[in-house]
C-alpha cells in the first residue's frame, strides 16, 4: 500500500472514536461524552492552562500526546477512572496501539507508539502536562454534571485525590485554588466518600 493509502486508512480507522462513549456526562447531562470530544476539550486545557505548569512544556508535543493518547479505546474499550481496576487494562491497550498505529506508514507508526507510550509512562514534562490535562478535564466534567461519575462509582476521596496527584505536583495553583476546595465540598455533600 502507498504510504497515503496508508495514512487514509488510519483516518478513516480512528474516526470510530466517537464513538466511543466515555462515563462522563456532557454539559448539559443528557448523554455520555464521547472520546473525540474528550481529546477536543483537553487539548483547549492544555492552550489554556499551560502557564501555571511547573516546569518547560513543548506545547506542540504534548497537544500530540492528548489527541492520541485515548484513540487505542477503539479496540481495547474504555475504563472509567473510578470504576473497576482491569489488571488486564496495560495489556489491552498496548496491543491495541499496535494494531491501530500499524496502519500508518512506518515512521509514523514508530512516532504515534512512542508517543502513547510516553502520555502512559508519564515521564516527561509534556506527559505530565498532558496527564494534568486529562485529569483536570475529568474533574471538569464532574463539576458540570453534579459530580456523576463520582456518584456512580462511590468514589472515596482517597481515590479522587489519588488521581488529581499529578496537578498538586506540577499545577499546584489550579489544585490549592480550584479543585481542593470543590473536592472538599463534594465529600461535605457526601458525594465523595
Amino acid at each position: 500500500m502507498e504510504r497515503i493509502q496508508k495514512q487514509m486508512a488510519f483516518l478513516f480507522e480512528i474516526d470510530k472514536v466517537k464513538d466511543i462513549f466515555r462515563q462522563s456526562l456532557v454539559v448539559n447531562g443528557k448523554r455520555e461524552e464521547n472520546d473525540a470530544e474528550h481529546s477536543w476539550h483537553m487539548a483547549l486545557v492544555a492552550l489554556t492552562i499551560k502557564e501555571y505548569f511547573q516546569g518547560e512544556v513543548n506545547l506542540e508535543r504534548s497537544l500530540k500526546m492528548i489527541l492520541i493518547h485515548d484513540l487505542v479505546e477503539i479496540y481495547a474499550g474504555d475504563t472509567p477512572a473510578f470504576g473497576e481496576v482491569r489488571p488486564d487494562k496495560a495489556d489491552d491497550e498496548l496491543k491495541a496501539a499496535v494494531k491501530l498505529f500499524s496502519l500508518l506508514p512506518d515512521d509514523q507508526k514508530e512516532e504515534f507508539l512512542n508517543l502513547w507510550l510516553e502520555f502512559e509512562e508519564c515521564k516527561s514534562n509534556e506527559a505530565k502536562f498532558a496527564n494534568v490535562c486529562d485529569r483536570y478535564q475529568g474533574f471538569m466534567q464532574n463539576l458540570t454534571s453534579d459530580g456523576h461519575t463520582w456518584k456512580k462509582f462511590n468514589a472515596p476521596m482517597e481515590r479522587v485525590l489519588k488521581r488529581a496527584e499529578v496537578i498538586k505536583i506540577y499545577v499546584p495553583e489550579l489544585y490549592e485554588k480550584v479543585m481542593l476546595p470543590e473536592f472538599l465540598k463534594y465529600q461535605e455533600r457526601g458525594i465523595i466518600k
